[in-house]
């Protein structure tokens, strides 16, 4: 399950990185924060910051530093 949550985190957030104008443009939704925090233009900036902290929080599930049991557990 590690290995998974690793894969989408990391590849998912390469992908938002990289086509974060397309993305942005296709769904037509503004990041607010981000349009406060960065000025104008500041959703395509939310969509790059979200993205590193995909690739982030997926390297640390893939090496362990977050434990992932609480993903397995049955309810």
């Amino acid at each position: 399950m590690r290995f998974l949550l690793f894969i989408i985190g990391v590849f998912g957030g390469l992908l938002l990185i990289i086509y974060h104008r397309q993305i942005a443009r296709s769904l037509g939704v503004r990041i607010l924060w981000a349009e406060k925090i960065f000025g104008q233009g500041g959703t395509y900036y939310g969509y790059i910051v979200i993205g590193l902290i995909a690739v982030f929080l997926g390297i640390l599930v893939g090496l362990g530093f977050i434990p992932v049991h609480w993903f397995s557990t049955p309810i």
